[in-house]
């Protein structure tokens, strides 16, 4: 197994797992960053020497499960798992921290069995077990890179809004479930399918024409127009609309959503439960879209945009320790437009950039005016913004000159768009953190990729991904999840939020698994900023009362969810 010089070798340095090559009598060969590190020494110091001496303990031969204690420090120890297998002239060794699960009594065949199921988790939605937008985009790619071609069927729910809003959440997501269920039996084991979000479904078609693409788009429409919803207010039909849009080699996986995207919306447009086939030029993006583009515009010229607080809570005290601000377009036109409607058009044509940055200002400006320390907000960043080079200057300056604390501030970075561009991410979270401002990683777990790039990125804190908090009181999985999130974030000193606490039961059970600080609905709906800064100082850290008829927003950067 030759590693060194190799883009293998590579790959295997950016590894967490602590890893390394030795001859057969244990003398290193090759060791990585992760073990490297692990030992206190450069890679180039450790090439030649015994390994199991290095590790200050194992036996001099090579051990398959061998668990061993290092003294770090006056008082502590930590428990080293080492696993060692064998190679051509050789030995792999890996080596796992294991202090965490010792301290806790749980052993190895424990473990495992949990370690596997979230790699079994790795990809997949927690609703509906289908696989999640990260591992349905990366098989998209996967089949593009193979030089396959096919198409990709896009399916979104009509009007799934007035389902939750008459009938509630939990049969929202009774009906989710059912037709993950029945997208699955009727595409069976041939195609690819998966959950982008909230109400929209993806299918990679590989070998599939257009032609044959709305074929088996039509048979999936007329299924799931036969789901019969009851609960409520009666039993109404649903109906999906779609969009194809035919991929071949050379394509990129983002252009070929976005075509299929705009071919879902002209399916909307055109009155809804219909399939639309994406023809290049045909769209004009249209009418509709430069009309959201040009109010957006004039928004940003003028008055028109607007910052909402949402309340983050101690789940202990019932204080509020901050705020999230949530966009919304308050221009006086007509149709209104929430944030899932005119945020997909400035992502798509670079307007976000400058919606961005004028988030970021409002909110060191209202700061300023507002000296009080308590008072701390946190903003969204978008994924475009992650590229603009020149936005961690322009926050650090407004910071500067106007003489804000950065520890005020915060910033949200949604786990999709950090995994997306790391490097932009991680770039801009050291260039933020080490001004003193707050980073947090948003939705986190939606793929549990995050586990990976948690060591990678500065940031101080995490968000967990509503889906895995909706049902955390009814004693399901994600517990098991969220306990893990809590467990490495606090080992890594970051701290923890959940977000879409709508019921007491929740907050219950979260506070059992060690979640500190929490938002949503029942802890506090948005409210404009304006109003809040009205209010004596002393208010803002008080939980508000909740009105009947609020109505949520949508965070810069979450373009679609079914969001509570």
């Amino acid at each position: 197994m030759d590693i060194d010089g190799t883009s293998m070798g590579e790959v295997l340095d950016t590894a967490d797992t602590a890893l390394a090559v030795t001859d057969e009598r244990c003398q290193v060969r090759w060791v990585n960053r992760a073990m490297a590190d692990l030992l206190e020494l450069e890679p180039r110091q450790c090439a030649g020497r015994s390994l199991p001496a290095l590790l200050a303990g194992a036996s001099e031969g090579p051990h398959p499960g061998l668990v061993l204690s290092v003294r770090t420090g006056e008082d502590r120890h930590t428990w080293l798992e080492v696993r060692c297998d064998p190679l051509n002239e050789g030995y792999l060794y890996r080596v796992m921290d294991v202090t965490r699960w010792r301290e806790r009594g749980v052993g190895p065949a424990e473990r495992d069995e949990w370690q596997k199921a979230l790699i079994r988790m790795a990809d997949e939605d927690p609703l509906t077990g289908l696989l999640n937008r990260r591992a349905l985009t990366r098989e998209l790619e996967r089949q593009l890179a193979l030089g396959r071609d096919g198409a990709l069927l896009l399916l979104d729910l009509d009007n799934f809004k007035d389902i939750n809003d008459l009938r509630g959440h939990p049969v929202g997501d009774r009906v989710m479930c059912t037709l993950a269920n029945v997208l699955r039996d009727r595409l069976g084991n041939s195609h690819i399918l998966g959950r982008l979000g909230g109400d929209e479904f993806a299918v990679v078609l590989s070998g599939t024409d257009e032609a044959a693409a709305v074929r088996i788009a039509d048979r999936l429409r007329n299924a799931v127009a036969a789901i019969p919803v009851t609960g409520g207010v009666g039993t109404t039909r649903i109906t999906v609309s779609g969009g194809v849009a035919g991929f071949r080699s050379g394509d990129g996986w983002q252009a070929v959503l976005a075509n299929a995207d705009l071919a879902l919306y002209a399916s909307k447009d055109a009155g809804r439960n219909r399939v639309t086939v994406y023809e290049q030029g045909h769209y004009a993006d249209t009418a509709l879209r430069v009309t959201v583009l040009d109010r957006l515009r004039n928004a940003l010229a003028g008055d028109g945009l607007a910052l909402h607080a949402m309340p983050m809570v101690k789940l202990g005290s019932n204080r509020v320790v901050g705020h999230e601000l949530l966009l919304r377009l308050e221009d006086g036109h007509e149709p209104r437009l929430g944030p899932g409607e005119f945020l997909p058009a400035a992502e798509r044509s670079g307007l976000v950039l400058e919606i961005d940055r004028w988030v970021a200002g409002t909110a060191i400006d209202a700061l300023v005016a507002h000296p009080y320390p308590g008072l701390r907000f946190n903003v969204n960043v978008s994924g475009r913004t992650l590229e603009d080079e020149d936005f961690g200057d322009f926050v650090l300056d407004r910071i500067g000159a106007a003489g804000v604390a950065p520890g005020r501030l915060g910033f949200e970075i949604t786990e999709t768009a950090a995994v997306t561009n790391l490097t932009a991410a991680r770039m801009l979270a050291q260039q933020l953190r080490a001004s003193g401002c707050r980073i947090s990683l948003d939705d986190f777990g939606a793929g549990f990729g995050s586990f990976v790039h948690l060591k990678q990125l500065p940031i101080t804190g995490v968000k967990i991904d509503g889906e895995f908090v909706r049902a955390i009181d009814y004693g399901s999985r994600d517990t098991v999840l969220v306990q893990g999130i809590v467990d490495i974030a606090r080992g890594l000193g970051v701290s923890v939020v959940a977000e879409w606490v709508e019921r007491a039961s929740q907050v219950d059970a979260l506070k059992r698994l060690g979640v500190r600080v929490a938002q949503g609905f029942h802890l506090g709906k948005p409210e404009p900023l304006r109003e809040l800064l009205s209010r004596p100082h002393g208010t803002w850290m008080r939980r508000p009362r909740l009105m009947r008829g609020d109505s949520d927003g949508v965070e810069l950067g979450r373009l679609s969810e079914n969001t509570p």
